[in-house]
């Protein structure tokens, strides 16, 4: 996902602001975001592309040549669907200390093609091996850990 690309949607719901990319999967990119009218107000932002590229919708068109332009965009948009149906649930995790917090989100519909961008704000966490690599694990972390494990 291109951070340039992204930052035509800022501020994010009106008052977040790109500062760099975390790291990316199958499922999409996440990005440390800041609010400015808060000094460290800081939050996850995860990005979803459906479809993931240009290529996969091409793919999707090829592999499916019977199906019209109206049908491929309803696969896609149920693929949006299933997405906000697990926001639903997360929601209702909020608080569980062992899940990452789910906090709000927005589906945007792209102005060219096929696709959604979704974006989800979601706290933002510490890596482990970067916590412990700058606090060394006492005793009562380690057994913290194993319990939550």
């Amino acid at each position: 996902m291109d951070i340039n690309y992204l930052k035509q949607f800022e501020p994010i719901d009106g008052k977040w602001y790109i500062n760099k990319e975390l790291g990316s999967g199958a499922y999409g990119t996440v990005f440390e975001i800041e609010r400015k009218d808060f000094s460290d107000m800081k939050a996850a932002l995860k990005v979803i592309s459906v479809p993931g590229s240009a290529g996969e919708a091409e793919s999707f068109r090829s592999e499916n040549y019977d199906m019209d332009e109206q049908s491929i965009t309803a696969y896609f948009r149920g693929i949006v669907d299933e997405f906000i149906e697990e926001f639903r649930l997360m929601s209702q995790l909020k608080g569980q200390s062992n899940i990452v917090s789910y906090e709000d989100h927005d589906v945007v519909k792209r102005k060219d093609g096929i696709g959604w961008d979704i974006f989800i704000r979601m706290e933002l966490l510490t890596p482990m091996n970067k916590y412990f690599g700058v606090n060394t694990p006492g005793e009562r972390d380690v057994i913290k850990l194993g319990i939550d494990i």
